[in-house]
């Protein structure tokens, strides 16, 4: 990979550092994990998909300012679509349940992609370009890696500050969603 790639990837992940400064090494973990995994698991049923989506709509709180469209896998593939501010603008809830299904079925991750970030991170973090809240992710991506690189949840301190609401798609789906990037 080029370093016009690796600096792209840097570029993402300081900008959810700044976005998230309380981010811990679970929540880079689980943004890079995404970014070259997906969703990572298939969903059997959008009528489930569907009913789950319309609970977390009705219970969506108040978050940082974010971008309708966060994209996060340093070649453009993978995005995550934020509810709040998608909601705000107006788009429609089905069309982006349609598409996160559709990513969740359709997409492959790659553990080549998702080890390639974690070297870009340790790099990142000889480089001194880390938060201190993630200080210990050498340690953790090591764990990560021996467990099989695992989906994860965010942080309890992630979630309690920034309460976390979003959908990862195929970013290749954003024209059929109707947002104007």
């Amino acid at each position: 990979m080029s370093d016009y790639h690796e600096s792209t990837f840097r570029r993402i992940i300081r900008s959810h550092s700044v976005r998230y400064p309380l981010m811990r090494s679970t929540d880079l973990y689980k943004l890079i994990y995404q970014a070259a995994m997906g969703s990572a698991h298939r969903v059997q049923s959008i009528n489930s998909a569907r009913e789950l989506f319309k609970e977390e709509i009705s219970s969506v709180k108040s978050g940082p300012v974010e971008p309708v469209v966060d994209i996060v896998a340093h070649d453009g593939s993978i995005s995550r679509i934020n509810i709040r501010p998608y909601l705000q603008a107006g788009f429609s809830p089905e069309k982006l349940i349609g598409m996160f299904v559709r990513t969740a079925n359709e997409f492959t991750g790659s553990t080549i992609k998702l080890e390639l970030y974690c070297w870009w991170i340790l790099r990142m973090k000889a480089d001194d370009l880390l938060s201190t809240n993630i200080q210990d992710i050498d340690q953790y991506l090591t764990e990560m890696a021996e467990s099989g690189y695992p989906a994860v949840h965010h942080s309890s301190v992630y979630r309690d500050a920034y309460s976390p609401s979003y959908r990862v798609i195929a970013s290749i789906f954003i024209s059929e969603l109707d947002i104007i990037t």
